[in-house]
């Protein structure tokens, strides 16, 4: 669990349409931990949500960089931001977290982002960039004035490498001949609204396992009309046991146990609550893994997903 961190905007800029950069340095002038490249915050905003944001850069100079669009359907995080934030605002924040890691290792890296999507791959591109790796980046956007990061990007691929697609231009962009059935060295990142991802998804169901890595920050998994009966709850590490009620949260009832993991988006999206999963049937409805690690059964994410059997247990 990251410990909290106490953090001031120093910056609060337009860059465009509905998009703003915050840059954010530690309020008491301390040292930020370094953030990986494809990492996010977990921003407390003061109305009381948790957002999610993923950061620009790695905080070398002390400050963290995030942008935040201003989402016409907004829930009040980005609209809070973009509205209310100015310099001198504090925030608390969790993170860095690195759910959506560079592999260095692989031989050559294919980036996907759409829309604000884009953001975490800034980073990556800057590290692929340093590192003189092999890589393509495909940016998708809806209209040519919200490539908002098409010049900054630019001089970190090799020409021909910086591919933007523009829908209002060319069409809607096909994925399958966009990203092309990787080799096993290969890595495919991407960022972006939920029908991008699910839909190559779908495509890197015949790729070699692991070359797709995929970041989410909603959760439009939608729950089976299936009714939740009872459920037994063993807990093998503490030995400990209870009846989950229909319809009751699994992390509510973990924790009035005291025995529940840290939460913190409760939402499926964070990763924060992983649990192992040592038997048991459930109904996967988080965010977080893809659709061949949900398949595997062994990781449980207890604030959205839910037993779908007379009996679970966890390793806690």
């Amino acid at each position: 669990m990251h410990d909290a961190l106490c953090l001031e905007i120093r910056h609060h800029q337009a860059l465009g349409e509905r998009l703003y950069r915050l840059d954010l340095a530690a309020s008491d002038g301390a040292t930020l931990p370094p953030a990986a490249p494809g990492a996010h915050l977990a921003l407390t905003l003061p109305n009381g949500m948790t957002r999610h944001y993923s950061l620009l850069d790695g905080a070398d100079d002390g400050i963290y960089r995030i942008a935040v669009l201003h989402e016409r359907d907004s829930r009040g995080g980005s609209a809070w931001l973009a509205e209310h934030a100015m310099p001198g605002t504090r925030l608390t924040a969790s993170g860095p977290h690195d759910r959506f890691p560079l592999d260095e290792s692989a031989a050559h890296h294919c980036l996907v982002g759409a829309g604000i999507g884009i953001t975490p791959l800034v980073a990556m591109a800057r590290r692929l960039h340093a590192l003189g790796a092999s890589r393509e980046l495909h940016y998708l956007v809806r209209h040519r004035r919200q490539a908002l990061f098409a010049a900054a990007l630019a001089p970190l691929f090799p020409p021909g490498k910086l591919h933007l697609h523009i829908s209002s231009e060319h069409g809607r962009t096909r994925l399958d001949t966009l990203v092309n059935t990787p080799r096993a060295s290969t890595r495919v990142y991407a960022c972006g609204p939920a029908s991008l991802l699910d839909e190559l998804e779908c495509l890197a169901a015949d790729w070699p396992a692991g070359c797709l890595r995929l970041e989410r920050f909603h959760n439009d998994t939608v729950p089976s009309d299936a009714p939740q009966d009872s459920c037994e709850v063993i807990l093998e590490a503490s030995g400990r046991r209870f009846t989950l009620a229909p319809g009751q949260s699994l992390i509510d009832a973990l924790e009035a146990h005291g025995v529940a993991p840290p939460r913190l988006c409760c939402e499926g999206v964070c990763g924060t609550c992983a649990t192992p999963l040592l038997d048991g049937e459930v109904e996967h409805l988080d965010a977080v893994q893809s659709s061949a690690e949900k398949a595997l059964n062994d990781l449980i994410y207890p604030c959205v997903s839910r037993p779908r059997g007379p009996r679970l247990v966890l390793d806690l």
